[in-house]
C-alpha cells in the first residue's frame, strides 16, 4: 500500500473515529450546567444585550470565554443545551489537531490513537468540568502546537525552510498563545512553554522566531486595545490585581495539601488508565523504533500544563484540563509501542488494536450513557436525572426547581439579585442581575475596595428586584477567606442585610435557596 493510499485511508478512520465519538457523547447536551457555567453564561449574555464585561458584569476572569459562550448562545439559543453543545464542536477539533501533530511526531497510527483518547477522557469527564474555560482553551492550546510542528520539514534534524508558509504558520501559532492568554492569566506559562521547547527541539532561523512573537504581539495589542475602546481597561487590571491575592489563600502548605489530596483522588478516578498508558511511554518508548527528539516538545508541554494547575493552587478538577492533550499524545504512542510488542509476541497487530479501540469507546459509553439512559427514554424525570447531578453543596435538581419557581413568578427581563455564587439562576430564567456583582466574594474578601460594598447597595436601593435569593452551606473559604456560608455572611454585610429585611419579606426554602420576595 503506497503512502499516498495509506494517508487516505487514515484520514478516513480519523473521520470514522470523530464522528463515531461525537454521536456516543450527544446525552452531555442534557447535563445540567455548574456554577462556573452559569457565570460565564451569564456574562455572555450580558454583552449580548450591549453591557461590558468588568464595568457592568465584574468577573475576574479575562474574557475570551465570554465570547466564546456569547457565540453558542447567538447559534443556537440561552439554553443549557446551547452551551454544552460547545464541547460537541471543538473536541473533534482538537482531536483531529491532535491527530496532526501525532502525525509529525510519529506516524498515522499514534495520531489516530491521540484523537480517540483525547475524545474519551474528555467527554468523560463531570458536569463540572465540561465546558469550561480549561477546556475549551485547549483547541488553541494544540492548533498552536500544530502550527508550529508544520514549520518544520517533516524529516529529524534538516533545518526549517524560511518562506511565506512557514512565516504564516509562525504567526498563527504566536497568535494563538496570545488568545490563550486571554483565557486565563497563568496560561501565559503555555506559550512561553512553547516557544521555549520548540527553540530547543528545532533550532528554528531568527525569523521564524521573530514571527511568532510578533503574532503574539499584535494579538495582545489588540485586546488591549478593544478593552480600552470599551472603557474596561482599568477595571480589569484591577479585578486581576485583587484576584490576584484570593489566589494566595492557599499558597500554605496545609490548605495546599488538604486540597490536592482531594484533587489527585478525583484525578486518578478519571484519568487512571490514562496516567499509566503516559507513564508506560518512558518504559516502551524504545519498542518499534527510535523516540523522534521533537517528543521533547510534548513533554515541555505536559510540564507547562503541570506547573499551571499549581500556580493556581487549588486543585479543582478542571485545572488539570491542559495537560490532557500531551496526556494522550505520550498515551498514544505508548499504546502503539505495545501493540507493537504484542505483534512480535505472535499477536496480530489488527486483533490488539481492536481490542484496545474497543476498550477505550466502552470507557466513553460506560462513562455517559447509563447516566442518561433513562432520561433520555423518558422513563425518569428531569427532576430525579438532575439530582445525580451534584458538586459540593450544588444539587442541579434544586437550582432547576429554583428556576422553575422563579420563573413562573417573574418575566424575563425582570431583575434579580443572588447573594452567593449562583449564577446559573440568572442565565437559566432570564433574569438580569441586579448590580454588576453577579456572586458574592469580591463583596466580603478582605483584599477587595470596600467601596463596592457601598456601590452594590446603592445600586439596588435604586431598582428593587422582584426577589433575592441567599444561599447557605455554601462554604468557600479559598475563595472567600471566610469558613462562614454566604447566609451567615450577609449579616455582617449591615447595609445589605438592612436593605434586604426591610424591603424583602422570605417566602420560601428550596434546598439551600432562602428565598426573599418584595414587599407589597
Amino acid at each position: 500500500m503506497t503512502v499516498r493510499y495509506l494517508r487516505t485511508d487514515a484520514r478516513l478512520w480519523l473521520i470514522a473515529v470523530l464522528l463515531l465519538i461525537t454521536l456516543i457523547a450527544l446525552p452531555i447536551l442534557t447535563y445540567p450546567l455548574g456554577r462556573d457555567q452559569g457565570e460565564f453564561a451569564t456574562i455572555a449574555r450580558g454583552t449580548l444585550n450591549g453591557r461590558t464585561p468588568y464595568t457592568e458584569l465584574w468577573n475576574p476572569k479575562p474574557p475570551a470565554v465570554f465570547y466564546v459562550y456569547a457565540a453558542a448562545i447567538s447559534l443556537f439559543g440561552q439554553t443549557s443545551d446551547a452551551l454544552r453543545a460547545i464541547d460537541l464542536i471543538i473536541v473533534p477539533l482538537i482531536a483531529a489537531a491532535l491527530y496532526g501533530i501525532g502525525v509529525r511526531l510519529s506516524n498515522l497510527v499514534v495520531g489516530l490513537w491521540a484523537a480517540l483518547i483525547f475524545a474519551v477522557f474528555y467527554f468523560t469527564e463531570s458536569f463540572w468540568t465540561l465546558t469550561q474555560n480549561d477546556g475549551i482553551v485547549l483547541l488553541p492550546m494544540t492548533l498552536a502546537v500544530l502550527c508550529l510542528l508544520l514549520t518544520r520539514p517533516n524529516v529529524p534534524n534538516q533545518v526549517s525552510n524560511v518562506n511565506l508558509r512557514v512565516l504564516v504558520l509562525a504567526f498563527c501559532s504566536g497568535a494563538l498563545c496570545a488568545y490563550v492568554f486571554w483565557f486565563k492569566y497563568p496560561f501565559a506559562l503555555f506559550g512561553a512553554a512553547l516557544l521555549l521547547g520548540f527553540v530547543l527541539v528545532a533550532r528554528p532561523r531568527l525569523p521564524i522566531v521573530a514571527v511568532f512573537i510578533v503574532g503574539g504581539l499584535l494579538v495582545m495589542l489588540a485586546a488591549v486595545l478593544i478593552l480600552v475602546g470599551q472603557g474596561a481597561w482599568d477595571e480589569l487590571l484591577l479585578s486581576a490585581r485583587v484576584t490576584s491575592q484570593y489566589t494566595t489563600l492557599t499558597f500554605n502548605w496545609d490548605d495546599f495539601s488538604e486540597l490536592m489530596q482531594t484533587a489527585l483522588g478525583f484525578r486518578w478516578s478519571q484519568w487512571g488508565l490514562l496516567a499509566l498508558l503516559g507513564a508506560s511511554w518512558f518504559v516502551v518508548r524504545r519498542w518499534g523504533g527510535a523516540v523522534n527528539r521533537t517528543w521533547l516538545l510534548v513533554l515541555i508541554w505536559l510540564l507547562a500544563g503541570g506547573v499551571i494547575m499549581l500556580v493556581q493552587a487549588k486543585g479543582y478538577d478542571y485545572h488539570w484540563l491542559p495537560m490532557l492533550p500531551p496526556l494522550c499524545l505520550l498515551a498514544a504512542d505508548a499504546l502503539r509501542r505495545l501493540v507493537f510488542r504484542l505483534e512480535q509476541a505472535g499477536i496480530a497487530a489488527h486483533f490488539a488494536a481492536t481490542v484496545a479501540g474497543t476498550l477505550l469507546l466502552a470507557i466513553l459509553i460506560a462513562g455517559i450513557w447509563p447516566n442518561a439512559w433513562k432520561y433520555l427514554t423518558g422513563q425518569e424525570t428531569q427532576s430525579s436525572y438532575y439530582s445525580r447531578f451534584v458538586g459540593g453543596e450544588v444539587r442541579a435538581d434544586e437550582s432547576q426547581a429554583v428556576i422553575d419557581y422563579l420563573r413562573a413568578r417573574t418575566t424575563p427581563g425582570d431583575s434579580l439579585y443572588i447573594w452567593g455564587f449562583r449564577p446559573e439562576v440568572y442565565y437559566l430564567t432570564g433574569l438580569n442581575p441586579a448590580t454588576r456583582f453577579i456572586f458574592q466574594f469580591p463583596l466580603v474578601g478582605e483584599w477587595y475596595p470596600g467601596e463596592w460594598q457601598e456601590e452594590n447597595v446603592e445600586t439596588l436601593w435604586a431598582a428593587l428586584p422582584p426577589y433575592v435569593l441567599v444561599l447557605q452551606v455554601d462554604y468557600m473559604p479559598w475563595v472567600t477567606g471566610s469558613q462562614d456560608d454566604s447566609n451567615t455572611l450577609l449579616q455582617r454585610y449591615t447595609e445589605l442585610n438592612n436593605w434586604l429585611i426591610f424591603n424583602y419579606e422570605r417566602e420560601t426554602q428550596i434546598g439551600n435557596f432562602f428565598i426573599w420576595r418584595r414587599k407589597n
